[in-house]
């Protein structure tokens, strides 16, 4: 029945749209739950759900090569609920979670071949983390709702630093890719630049965003963020150049090429997937398929895109 709507939504979609802007799904995957975060490393994407499935799909062969089913928790009415994952992130054989803990907190968990180790316990910690990346093999950087900034390191099993970057609330960041930097965004709109190993803002980015940021992505020099203003903001932090391109609709979710050239970002509320050239700004092409909210994409290559969302549908595009 789902696939049967995705395939009446697509239709429909491509009534709306012309052939030369209009690209459609490759391979489409039916998760277990809707996919709350995904992460690509090396030519997989391993992604988590609401519904507690770690699930890893091979982007050479365009198949599901892995599931995990964590095990069900507890509610606070003693019912039996799937253990929500929030963020999820894998590097050098190591999978790093945030998962439902108990009484509204998370639970930080890595898993290696050694076995599993808790970081961050709900219960004594009482955290709200939202978002977690490896930084290196030992330290993993955590963004929580709090807009605190926290590095962990695991070999000595304990907080380096909690950096507090503003009152607002945490909505995500972005690592540089030699994951010297971060780049964060908050409800207020400003984009902070923060120095990882020494927890110390750089940089603040702002005069686009006058809302919550969403999302945000950071690649080559270049920043892209999506707001509740509806607007996709660019910042390019080498020559100084910002820019806005105001849209009808929230902007929830974005993305750049490893270059920093083609910019992605969710367009309307048929879930169209718009990419753009950041130095023209000129629209290049469309994607249409998702019935659903996207809640994540992300570039593999300039050829190939991933996308995901809340109604538990991962599709790969081939871009032209």
């Amino acid at each position: 029945m789902k696939k049967l709507f995705i395939m009446i939504s697509l239709l429909t979609s491509l009534i709306a749209l012309s052939a030369q802007e209009m690209m459609h799904p490759e391979k489409i995957f039916e998760t277990a739950g809707a996919v709350t975060d995904f992460s690509i490393r090396g030519s997989r994407v391993i992604l988590g759900t609401d519904a507690g499935s770690i699930e890893t799909y091979n982007l050479l062969i365009k198949e599901k090569t892995g599931h995990i089913q964590l095990l069900d928790m507890l509610d606070f009415m003693g019912d039996t609920i799937p253990t929500k994952i929030f963020s999820i992130d894998k590097f050098n054989g190591k999978l790093l979670l945030v998962t439902q803990g108990n009484h509204g907190f998370r639970d930080v968990i890595v898993w290696s071949f050694n076995g599993k180790m808790k970081l961050i316990d709900a219960d004594s910690n009482k955290m709200l983390v939202k978002k977690v990346r490896f930084v290196n093999d030992n330290q993993v950087l955590m963004g929580l709702l709090s807009n605190e900034l926290v590095l962990f390191d695991m070999n000595k099993n304990e907080i380096i630093y909690k950096l507090q970057i503003s009152a607002y609330a945490f909505s995500d960041f972005s690592l540089s890719e030699d994951s010297r930097f971060v780049f964060t965004s908050d409800e207020s709109g400003i984009v902070h630049k923060i120095d990882v190993a020494e927890g110390k803002i750089v940089t603040e980015y702002s005069g686009i965003n006058v809302d919550n940021v969403y999302q945000l992505d950071y690649k080559n020099g270049t920043i892209i963020t999506g707001g509740r203003d509806r607007r996709v903001g660019i910042y390019q932090t080498g020559s100084g150049n910002q820019y806005y391109l105001q849209k009808d609709f929230p902007v929830y979710c974005v993305a750049l090429n490893q270059q920093g050239t083609t910019g992605a970002f969710t367009a309307d509320e048929e879930n169209t997937v718009t990419f753009f050239d950041v130095q023209s700004k000129k629209e290049l092409f469309k994607l249409v398929g998702h019935p659903g909210v996207i809640t994540k994409m992300g570039f593999y290559n300039d050829k190939t895109f991933i996308t995901a969302s809340e109604d538990g549908y991962l599709m790969i595009w081939k871009l032209n």
